[in-house]
């Protein structure tokens, strides 16, 4: 005869066994469910962390070397020796480098006068914007403004400039050397005379032959700055640059986005204003040939916005950065309460746009061309 606990011994569980491994198995179930829900939703904070991060040194990896070249040209960081010239005549100079000035200094007229002979388009963007080359950098502070008398042409894309925005404008050589070519501005590099004369040209006509000790660079006029809409999403802001190009034979500028998603940009310049006795003067050791724009020893003293009175007059060594980027759609559950504080620039999002991630990134930069004594 069977043993009857023997037989009870093969049955199933019970239902309190069934539920206990039940409730065991959901707590299991849900703490993985859980952990795996928090892995997603830091791993979706991070990459849009990063991805704004990478946007924002996309952007210094494009301003940062072009602010580094500011005031190269050719063979020369000299560019009181650029002259620009009537290729087809040899000989012939239109203008100096002072003369091309946005700011003329005395005893030159106040107001700048367009060189003879360079095209109206050339002048777009401001009476000499594109040929100011003793000015390798400038900028303008919470505010698109480019050069005296600028057109309509040269207005921002789409729905205008960001409010309370910087612009920034670099001028040099292209590192490249180029080909003559009507309707572009360009220096006729001599390593022979690169601290005397160095021929600016437009009309595709070589002012000399090229060879090793003589080339052609086009000059390179960048102006950066945000405008409120991106290309493919009107309302996302984004960093554009407008850039000296050859238009239809003429000179003149083209408009391009560089990256979407940057709401602002801050530039300061760092300077060495020459004045080392603090007399209010730039000293005479600085500025020996007395055109008011000192030669230095290349060091920051000073860092001031874009409208700092006299800028003009003083040699830039330095450009600092801030570049804020936003995540191109906001992020529900999210809430930026952060008060961001840069340059002359204190922020807080408000309403929907306390929703959206931001990244802010700075970045100072010499100019390796800077005169230095």
């Amino acid at each position: 005869m069977r043993d009857p606990s023997h037989q009870r011994r093969q049955n199933g569980l019970t239902l309190i066994e069934l539920m206990i491994a039940l409730a065991v198995g959901s707590i299991i179930i849900a703490g993985t469910l859980g952990v795996y829900a928090t892995s997603r939703n830091t791993y979706a904070i991070n990459d849009a962390v990063g991805r704004l991060q990478e946007q924002a040194r996309y952007v210094i990896a494009v301003l940062e070397p072009d602010i580094e070249l500011g005031g190269y040209y050719g063979f020369t960081n000299a560019a009181d020796a650029l002259r620009l010239v009537d290729g087809a005549t040899p000989g012939t100079v239109l203008a100096n480098a002072a003369a091309m000035r946005q700011q003329p200094l005395p005893p030159l007229p106040a107001a700048p006068v367009a060189p003879p002979g360079l095209p109206l388009s050339a002048q777009a963007c401001g009476v000499n914007f594109a040929v100011d080359v003793l000015t390798p950098v400038q900028g303008s502070n919470d505010v698109f403004l480019l050069g005296p008398g600028a057109s309509a042409v040269c207005n921002p894309w789409g729905g205008g400039a960001a409010a309370g925005t910087d612009t920034l404008t670099v001028r040099r050589a292209s590192t490249e050397v180029a080909a003559p070519e009507p309707g572009r501005l360009q220096i006729y590099a001599s390593r022979l005379s690169s601290r005397s004369s160095q021929p600016l040209f437009f009309d595709g006509t070589a002012p000399g032959p090229i060879d090793a000790d003589h080339a052609i660079h086009n000059l390179v006029v960048h102006t950066y700055y945000i405008d409120k809409d991106s290309v493919e999403q009107p309302g996302l802001p984004a960093l554009r640059v407008k850039t000296l190009v050859n238009t239809g034979g003429q000179p003149g500028f083209n408009d391009n986005e560089v990256m979407s998603g940057v709401e602002d940009l801050q530039v300061q310049f760092g300077i060495d204003s020459g004045d080392y006795d603090n007399d209010g003067n730039v000293d005479t050791v600085a500025d020996p040939n007395g055109t008011g724009i000192p030669d230095t020893d290349g060091r920051a003293t000073r860092y001031v916005n874009p409208d700092f009175p006299g800028l003009d007059r003083l040699q830039v060594v330095a450009v600092r950065l801030w570049i804020r980027v936003r995540a191109i759609q906001p992020e529900p559950g999210f809430v930026d309460n952060r008060t961001y504080r840069y340059a002359n620039v204190q922020f807080t999002p408000a309403g929907t746009q306390r929703n959206y991630r931001r990244v802010l990134l700075s970045r100072t930069v010499a100019l390796r061309n800077s005169r230095t004594l």
